[in-house]
């Protein structure tokens, strides 16, 4: 199956959602996010389609897809994922010298149009372990603990039976929060996740040792995830389970995770760790390692939807994370959602299911290449 044009589209997001929270609107570098469309076209007349990153502007994504990858591409079997994901990391080698965030949408794409062409939903064509996953409620940044609390209680409304801070980044503060929401909430599952780079290694280890008597399921990103020395030192100093390895999203980095002893918890996307292909790859190293490798959700409502797929065919992933509480939906018209039950389930359709939002999508156009 012949891949005959790859069209990119990039759109300015004017509905942020749970970005209007996010650190990145207050950087230099960003405005408001934009959304990189890449759709595959085949000979058969099949269309895939992914969503790519552009939180700080999409050109540079869109343009990488377009230079780089786009021409290791035309004219391959749309079929040959595994060669192409090889193809696109030598190209890359070779000139490239990108952020490989940048394939994930091609890849997404061409699972897409190979479950599409066997008539199947992504989660089965994968060959899925369960039909349905738990999933918690994702927080956006707060400044005060009430306003966890508040944002935890009506998660739990709304059937999120799992609750994660993202906390200020302030240690002595993240600790009252995250003591103030467990207080609140005794019975909730409940993670923290001060976005790598607040805490020193000291620092770390104090909130890590206040969120263990907190009985919290585990601690993220506590310092970057380059400083593999500290997250070693962590690993090994705590009892929380540290969750590390989002930011250094290669599948290739990850075995220096386990080797070094830098993780407990493994993350993989499929927008930042080279597509399906890519975060399949994370998820079954964890698994050999007996470690998880859980889901990680980034605000593309596409790529949220190859993110249930993919965690409802792997073992090793506890929950699926959805931000809250508006979630991301801009380009789609069925986004994830939970089920009162707590579990979220995929839809009926064939391939990733997805019914674009194409009015959205065009009216917020930038350029397209």
């Amino acid at each position: 199956m012949k891949i005959t044009d790859i069209e990119i589209t990039v759109s300015k997001v004017k509905e942020l959602g749970d970005l209007d929270d996010s650190p990145a609107k207050d950087t230099t570098t960003a405005s408001s996010p934009d959304i990189v469309l890449v759709t595959v076209h085949t000979e058969d007349g099949i269309e895939g389609y992914g969503f790519g990153w552009g939180t700080k502007g999409g050109l540079r994504t869109a343009h990488t897809i377009a230079e780089v990858f786009k021409p290791e591409l035309i004219n391959e079997d749309a079929l040959a994922r595994e060669y192409l994901w090889q193809k696109a990391h030598y190209a890359d080698r070779l000139g490239g010298n990108t952020a490989f965030t940048s394939y994930g949408p091609l890849d997404v794409a061409l699972w897409d149009i190979a479950a599409k062409s066997a008539q199947m939903p992504l989660y089965k064509y994968l060959g899925y372990y369960r039909s349905s996953v738990p999933a918690y409620a994702s927080s956006t940044f707060l400044k005060e603990p009430q306003e966890y609390v508040d944002l935890a209680k009506q998660a739990a409304k709304d059937g999120f039976t799992a609750f994660k801070l993202h906390p200020p980044g302030i240690p002595d503060l993240d600790i009252e929060c995250c003591r103030a929401v467990r207080e609140a909430m005794p019975n909730m599952i409940l993670m923290s996740d001060p976005v790598g780079g607040h805490y020193n290694h000291e620092e770390a280890i104090r909130v890590g040792r206040a969120l263990e008597k907190l009985d919290f399921l585990w601690l993220e990103e506590p310092i970057y995830d380059h400083d593999i020395h500290g997250l070693n030192k962590l690993c090994t100093t705590l009892d929380i389970p540290i969750l590390a390895s989002e930011w250094n999203s290669d599948f290739f980095s990850k075995a220096n995770y386990i080797k070094s002893g830098a993780a407990d918890i493994l993350r993989a996307d499929v927008s930042w760790t080279g597509g399906i292909t890519g975060a399949l790859k994370t998820a079954h190293l964890a698994e050999a390692f007996g470690m998880n490798c859980e889901i990680h959700m980034t605000l593309l409502s596409l790529m949220d939807l190859a993110n249930l797929h993919l965690a409802l065919a792997i073992k090793n992933c506890s929950y699926l994370e959805i931000p809250y509480p508006s979630g991301s939906t801009f380009g789609i018209k069925n986004p994830v959602k939970i089920n009162s039950d707590g579990l979220v389930r995929p839809g009926n359709g064939i391939g990733l299911g997805v019914e674009l939002d194409w009015d959205a999508i065009e009216s917020s156009k930038i350029i397209s290449l």
